[in-house]
C-alpha cells in the first residue's frame, strides 16, 4: 500500500464501508465486489438510491450487473484509464478548487530545477541511471531546505516499503515553501500536474484501453461530477490493483484523482481498499511488515535515524495533523513493549528496537534466502511454495536454510518442497543433498482459536473460538507465547547487554483452556527420557504447578 502511504500517511482504507451509502458516485475497479466482498457490497446497494455505480473490469460480473455503468477495459491499462479521468477533471474544471487550494499541495511551487518526463525522455529529474534510483532533491518545494543539508528530515528510502508515514519521500519542511493560491504559477503543483496529465486524452484512452470515446466521456462526466461542496465519490479496489506489477502507481493515481475532486476526509468520499481475507488488514496494522511498527510508525533504519530517540522523533514528527503527536505514539508503544524497563533515562528502550538493515521485503528476504544469508524461517499463514510470483525461486531458496518451521493445518507445498516438488521431479533439487531440517506443526483453524479480527475498515473485533483445536494442533498465539517464554528464559540466564531488550520485554500473557500450558511430563517422556532423569526439574515443575504459577509449564518446557 505505498500508494496510500505516500499520499495520506498510512497504507490503509481512508473510509468505512458503511459510508458508501453517503456517496453520489462509486467507482469499483480491480474487484468484483459483489462476489468477493459481498457483506460490504450491501452499502453499495444502499447507495444506489442516490448514487451512480461504475464498474470497470474486463469481465462482466455480478458487480457489472449491479452497476449503472459497466466499462470493459483491456487488462493492464488501469493507469491509462485513471489518467484519463484526471485529465478530464483538470480540463473541464471539475476539481474542488477550494479543497485543493487549502487542504492539498496544489498551490505549492516546485523548484526551478524540477523537470517532468517529457523534458527528459520519460524520466523525472533526479534519476541516476548508474545507480538506477531517484534522488528527490529537485522535487522539493521552492523555499524548502535541501535534503542534502537537512539530513534529519524524512525522505526517500530505497529499502523502505512505503507503508509508513514518509517512506515515499516527504517534501522537506512543510512549513517552509512558496505558493500561489491562484494556481496560475507555471511551477505550482497544480499546473505541473495539469501539464503531466495532458497526454491522457479520451482518444488515448480509446486507443489503448479499448473503451469507446463516448463511453469514457460518459463515465468521466458521471464520476467527476460527484465533487464540490455538496457531492462526493468513492473508489473501491481490491487485489486486482494491488497485485499488479505497477499496483503502487495505479493506487497513487486513484489518490491523486480523489484529492483533486476533494473526496478525501469527507462523507461519502475516500478510497476503500477492500480486504477479503481474515484479518489481512490487521496484518498491516499490527504490523507484520518489516518497515513499520504498530500504528504505521516507521521502523528505525540502521545508522540513518537509529541512534537516539530524540533524533528519530525530530526526523519523523510533523508540525501539524496526525503525526504532530508522533513522540507520544512511539513512547506509548515503547512503554507497552518494555513496561517498567522503559524510562526517560534509557530513551524508553528505543535502542532495543530492531533496525532495518536492508531490503527485508518479501522478495528481498527470498533473495537473501536464495543467497544463503538466512539460517532459518518461520512460515505461518502463508504458503510461499506456491503462493507468490516466482515460486520456483522460493522453493529452491528453501533448500539453503538450516531449518524451516511450517505451521499449517495440512502439509503444504512449502513443507514438502524437499521431496515433492517440480524441482525434485526435474532433478534441480536432490532430497539427499538438502540439509534443511523441516518442522511441521499442526495449526488451529479460525474457528478453533480466540483472537481479534481487523476488517477492511480497521474495525477491531474479538472472536471467540467455537471449539478447541484437535490433538496437537495449537493456535499461533499459543505457539508464539510459549516460544517467547522459552526465549526469555534463555535470556534471563544470559545477562549480556545484547539480551537487555528481551529481558525487559513484557510477556505476561495469561493462558486458559485445556492447552493453557504444555504437558511437560509427557513431552519429556517423548524425548526418550533425556530430561526425565533430572528429577530436580520435575520436582521444580510440580512445585510451581501446585503454586498455581501460569509460567510453570513453560519454565520446564524451555529447559528442553
Amino acid at each position: 500500500m505505498p500508494g496510500l502511504g505516500t499520499s495520506f500517511g498510512r497504507g490503509g482504507a481512508t473510509t468505512a464501508q458503511q459510508d458508501l451509502s453517503n456517496s453520489d458516485a462509486i467507482l469499483i475497479m480491480g474487484s468484483s465486489m459483489a462476489e468477493n466482498h459481498l457483506v460490504g457490497f450491501q452499502w453499495v446497494m444502499a447507495a444506489r438510491e442516490r448514487a451512480k455505480i461504475i464498474h470497470v473490469d474486463p469481465r462482466f460480473t455480478r458487480s457489472s450487473a449491479m452497476a449503472d455503468i459497466w466499462v470493459p477495459l483491456r487488462a493492464g491499462t488501469d493507469i491509462l484509464f485513471l489518467g484519463g479521468l484526471i485529465h478530464y477533471a483538470l480540463e473541464h474544471d471539475k476539481i474542488f478548487r477550494e479543497y485543493v487550494t487549502h487542504y492539498a499541495n496544489a498551490p505549492m511551487i516546485l523548484r526551478k530545477d524540477f523537470q517532468d518526463t517529457e523534458d527528459l525522455g520519460g524520466v523525472f529529474s533526479g534519476w541516476d541511471a548508474e545507480k538506477k534510483k531517484y534522488s528527490p532533491e529537485t522535487w522539493l518545494y521552492e523555499g524548502s531546505p535541501s535534503h542534502d543539508k537537512a539530513t534529519e528530515l524524512p525522505g526517500h528510502s530505497e529499502i523502505g516499503g512505503g507503508h509508513g508515514k514518509d517512506r515515499g519521500g516527504e517534501a522537506g519542511e512543510t512549513s517552509k515553501y512558496e505558493q500561489d493560491l491562484s494556481l496560475r504559477h507555471p511551477r505550482c503543483v497544480y499546473q505541473i500536474l495539469k501539464k503531466h496529465f495532458s497526454r491522457y486524452t479520451p482518444e488515448l484512452v480509446e486507443q489503448y484501453c479499448g473503451i469507446p470515446k463516448q463511453v469514457f466521456l460518459n463515465t468521466a462526466q458521471t464520476f467527476c461530477s460527484a465533487s464540490g461542496p455538496d457531492k462526493t465519490a468513492a473508489i473501491c479496489y481490491a487485489v486486482g490493483w494491488t497485485q499488479h506489477s505497477n499496483g503502487v502507481q495505479i493506487i497513487r493515481s486513484a489518490a491523486v484523482l480523489q484529492l483533486l475532486l476533494g473526496n478525501i476526509g469527507r462523507p461519502g468520499g475516500g478510497i476503500l481498499a477492500l480486504r477479503g481475507h481474515a484479518s489481512i488488514q490487521g496484518s498491516t496494522d499490527i504490523p507484520t511488515l518489516y518497515d513499520i511498527l504498530p500504528g504505521y510508525l516507521p521502523m528505525p533504519f540502521f545508522e540513518s535515524d537509529s541512534h537516539k530517540l530524540a533524533q528519530y522523533v525530530k526526523k519523523h514528527k510533523a508540525e501539524k495533523g496526525l503525526w504532530a503527536n508522533f513522540d507520544s505514539y512511539i513512547i506509548s508503544l515503547l512503554k507497552a513493549y518494555y513496561g517498567e524497563g522503559a524510562s526517560k533515562d534509557n530513551d524508553f528502550g528505543f535502542e532495543w528496537l530492531p533496525r532495518v538493515t536492508g531490503d527485508h521485503s518479501h522478495f528481498g528476504s527470498w533473495l537473501d534466502t536464495a543467497g544463503g544469508k538466512l539460517d532459518g524461517l518461520f512460515v505461518m499463514g502463508q504458503n510461499p511454495g506456491v503462493g507468490a510470483p516466482n515460486a520456483r525461486l522460493q522453493r529452491k531458496a528453501l533448500a539453503n536454510l538450516k531449518w524451516l518451521v511450517v505451521r499449517d493445518m495440512v502439509e503444504t507445498e512449502t513443507a514438502s518442497f524437499w521431496y515433492d516438488s517440480p524441482e525434485v521431479e526435474r532433478g534441480e533439487l536432490n532430497p539427499k543433498n538438502i540439509k534443511t531440517e523441516v518442522f511441521l506443526f499442526p495449526a488451529a483453524g479460525s474457528a478453533e482459536k480466540d483472537g481479534c479480527y481487523t476488517n477492511t475498515q480497521r474495525l477491531v473485533q474479538f472472536h471467540n473460538k467455537a471449539v478447541d483445536p484437535p490433538g496437537d494442533a495449537r493456535s499461533e498465539s499459543w505457539f508464539m507465547v510459549h516460544l517467547g517464554r522459552r526465549l526469555k528464559e534463555k535470556a534471563r540466564k544470559d545477562r549480556r547487554p545484547c539480551n537487555a531488550g528481551l529481558n525487559a520485554l513484557t510477556w505476561e500473557y495469561s493462558t486458559h483452556g485445556p492447552h493453557a500450558e504444555p504437558d511437560v511430563e509427557q513431552v519429556l517422556q517423548e524425548i526418550n527420557g533425556q530430561a526425565v532423569a533430572d528429577g530436580q526439574l520435575i520436582e521444580n515443575y510440580k512445585k510451581l504447578k501446585n503454586d498455581g504459577s501460569t509460567a510453570c509449564g513453560c519454565w520446564i518446557y524451555s529447559g528442553m
